[in-house]
């Protein structure tokens, strides 16, 4: 089921503590999806997916990205645009990266706001925002 938070505990995983979200991702709000493991990562704009669930989406790259990766390294990935499902939230759209086999499949923030959701480190759930932030100038 979409939005399963599974925490791994410190001891496991050299002294941090990471967690996992299930979510679907698909083409379009209402076409078939693919369910996927991602790590939450809060320092990551855009959610990696493996090539092979957006190809079988039929989800299409749209433009090449350079991005620097955890351990400090630039590489360089395709993007495309899909839609993520969690939890009851309403579909949202979201950047993606075809993630190569070697890399770290993660749910970053771009999704994560998308959809509406935030991250509270404390208890270690992901929940609902109370109000979306949105900020705009007022005229002079």
């Amino acid at each position: 089921m979409y939005g399963e938070t599974l925490w791994e505990s410190a001891s496991q995983v050299g002294g941090m503590a990471f967690m996992y979200v299930t979510v679907g991702v698909s083409a379009r709000p209402d076409s078939e999806t693919r369910t996927v493991r991602l790590l939450v990562d809060t320092g990551a704009f855009f959610s990696m997916v493996p090539r092979g669930v957006l190809e079988e989406l039929g989800i299409a790259p749209a433009y090449r990205e350079k991005l620097r990766v955890a351990d400090g390294r630039s590489v360089e990935r395709e993007v495309g645009y899909a839609f993520f499902h969690y939890s009851g939230r309403p579909p949202g759209p979201t950047v993606v990266v075809f993630a190569e086999p070697d890399d770290t499949l993660v749910l970053g923030v771009h999704a994560l706001e998308g959809l509406g959701l935030q991250v509270d480190p404390r208890s270690g759930r992901i929940s609902a925002m109370d109000a979306i932030p949105f900020y705009a100038l007022a005229a002079a």
